[in-house]
């Protein structure tokens, strides 16, 4: 398992964990286990009704062998970088840019799933070596498709609670919003300035918080003698309070 750091916005460095090789196996396995599900179960139907393979190779084709080869194409683009096994371990596919990955990464790492794992495509015992051979040489468990399309998958684990976000209720007190310049950003952009504000005031460092409100400042057009870490808070205060008046 290793980190990578990822430019935000801000031009600011955030850092993921990558998801290690046997987390991503036993994600494979889980989609593997609802591919062979799904499959049996089309297959005992087909059967039941005596539509035998010969007689039916298109049906055959359309309700097995495509649903079962486009699994992972339909529900990372459905689920956000997530299939069923990867939401259950808790990961997902980013861009390298940080980003949800495009529909052309997503094809990308498909094609190149088929071709690393030739017997998908008429058999679900799907060869594990090569994405294997492939994660253990890469610095950040990357398989090839992955390399060729600029993606990662990377931990989503995190402890869950409401301070991880970005709100804070401001209806109980007199808030009187300071920058109405912040309404530019978006939902987005301001969770990665609470992510990187905690983080400076969790490891006391200074420099970071100056560098981000620095940058907050130099994008929104903002003057403030604030100090750093009481204008990050202030624009944070102020982004809830016009969200929530606005909602």
């Amino acid at each position: 398992m290793s980190n990578i750091k990822i430019p935000t916005s801000f031009n600011i460095d955030l850092e993921f964990e990558t998801a290690d090789v046997m987390r991503r196996f036993f994600a494979w396995l889980i989609d593997f286990g609802i591919r062979l599900c799904y499959y049996l179960f089309v297959l005992l139907t087909l059967t039941s009704f005596r539509m035998s393979y010969e007689g039916n190779a298109v049906l055959y084709i359309l309700v097995i062998s495509i649903p079962v080869m486009s699994y992972f194409l339909v529900t990372e683009i459905a689920m956000g970088g997530q299939t069923p096994g990867k939401k259950i371990l808790q990961m997902k596919v980013v861009s390298l840019t940080g980003n949800q990955p495009t529909i052309s990464q997503h094809l990308i790492r498909w094609i190149f799933r088929l071709i690393e794992s030739p017997l998908m495509v008429w058999a679900m015992f799907i060869p594990v070596i090569i994405p294997a051979v492939s994660m253990a040489r890469s610095p950040y468990t990357q398989r090839l498709g992955d390399v060729v399309a600029g993606t990662i998958v990377i931990s989503t684990r995190r402890k869950g609670s409401i301070e991880e976000t970005i709100f804070r209720d401001m209806s109980e007190i007199d808030y009187q919003p300071q920058f109405p310049q912040i309404m530019k950003l978006s939902d987005r952009d301001m969770n990665k300035v609470k992510d990187l504000l905690d983080r400076a005031l969790k490891a006391r460092d200074h420099e970071l918080a100056a560098r981000v409100a620095s940058r907050v400042k130099e994008v929104l057009h903002i003057e403030s003698d604030l100090p750093d870490t009481s204008f990050l808070e202030t624009v944070l205060n102020d982004y809830n309070y016009y969200t929530t008046r606005n909602s």
